[in-house]
């Protein structure tokens, strides 16, 4: 519902300032909100169930979609400018004189994580370690969805998937996929049974097998592995790779065959290439 409607003539006020600094996402991420920008993004906000608190818009894009502001579940203030005023934000090829504010969602531990999927025949998650790139994290989760994975487990030292140009590069498909965050493995040990188990571990105790995409001796070509229906997919950085903690607990290395002298893909195209294969070769 539309909770009130504004029309600005200067982009000098409170309200409008998260708008303003859209070179400043962290800080966004600080106060738990984050920009949303361009048509297609945030009209699959205001399909979502999160949390809106405003829209920025021009209004022949407030003329087009108020009826689908109108019936989102949330109070939504909306602010209208002229299409020159909201084009001196930075960004505007980006954003299209179309923005929204929104809650970022509270995040599943792992424990949520496998209640909620207590049930699936199938689980599949995909752990990513070191993307610190954000238009390569928002290629991933996009991915993600249209493959059917039931959550995204970040590392600290990724990037976080709700940046700014993550969710732009998601187009908007990380409304729908449940986040996890975990911390250094070493860091997140606890007592489990006779132990101590981090996060990662947990998930093998539950029957999760770990699939690293890495250069390994003992790598097997994606073509000829069978995946198990319990699995999840460890994608790192482009340069160092995956961490050796976390490949320690890995239980099946994974390569794609390529042409001779290239040595890797992107990793965001990478990510696709490999849960392509896992819908193919999966156990039954």
């Amino acid at each position: 519902m539309i909770l009130s409607i504004d029309h600005i003539e200067t982009l000098e006020s409170s309200e409008i300032e998260p708008y303003k600094s859209l070179r400043r996402p962290i800080e966004h991420l600080a106060q738990g909100v984050f920009v949303a920008e361009g048509e297609k993004v945030v009209t699959r906000l205001l399909e979502s169930t999160l949390t809106i608190h405003s829209i920025l818009l021009s209004q022949d894009w407030f003329d087009i979609y108020q009826t689908l502001i109108k019936q989102n579940g949330n109070s939504i203030r909306v602010f209208i400018g002229e299409k020159k005023l909201l084009e001196s934000i930075v960004g505007h090829s980006l954003h299209q004189s179309m923005m929204a504010l929104a809650k970022v969602p509270v995040p599943l531990t792992v424990e949520e994580l496998l209640l909620k999927c207590k049930t699936h025949a199938q689980k599949l998650f995909v752990l990513v370690d070191g993307i610190a790139n954000a238009e390569n994290m928002g290629v991933i989760v996009r991915n993600c969805v249209c493959f059917g994975v039931d959550a995204l487990i970040v590392m600290p030292t990724s990037c976080d998937p709700y940046l700014r140009r993550s969710v732009r590069n998601s187009m908007g498909n990380i409304f729908q996929l449940p986040i996890v965050y975990l911390s250094n493995l070493k860091d997140d040990r606890h007592i489990e049974g006779d132990g101590h188990l981090s996060e990662l571990e947990k998930l093998k105790l539950h029957g999760i097998k770990l699939y690293a995409a890495h250069p390994n001796p003992k790598s097997i070509n994606i073509g000829e592995i069978t995946f198990s229906s319990q699995s999840c997919i460890i994608l790192g950085a482009e340069g160092h790779g995956i961490s050796q903690e976390i490949l320690d607990l890995c239980d099946e290395f994974v390569t794609i065959p390529m042409k001779e002298g290239v040595n890797s893909l992107n990793v965001a195209s990478a990510s696709a290439v490999m849960l392509w294969e896992f819908q193919k070769n999966m156990i039954p």
